[in-house]
């Protein structure tokens, strides 16, 4: 007596069906499109925005002599010392110069 193996059948993959080419066309058309009118018009409502970058003063050392001599204050600027009654002004990278 013969005895037999138990057949186990593999599961069936689905084909996958694909529309004819005419169908396809139809379906690529009826997608929306942008028209470039459209896309022109909403781009040229927008405003241009200018954004301001903040000044940078000028600080220097105030002296009280002509000759850069005598320092009243340091970190201050060139209005800021003529105020104070200097009588010259250096930047922090610079030459002296009289007020």
């Amino acid at each position: 007596m013969s005895i037999q193996r138990p057949v186990i059948r593999k599961p069936k993959t689905p084909k996958i069906k694909k529309p004819l080419i005419s169908k396809r066309k139809r379906i690529v058309k009826k997608a929306p499109t942008l028209s470039v009118g459209r896309i022109k018009t909403k781009t040229s409502q927008k405003k241009h925005i200018t954004h301001k970058k903040p000044t940078k003063t000028i600080v220097g050392t105030c002296y009280l002599e002509e000759n850069c001599k005598g320092v009243i204050s340091r970190k201050i600027t060139k209005s800021q010392c003529k105020r104070q009654g200097g009588k010259s002004w250096k930047k922090v990278s610079g030459n002296c110069e009289k007020l």
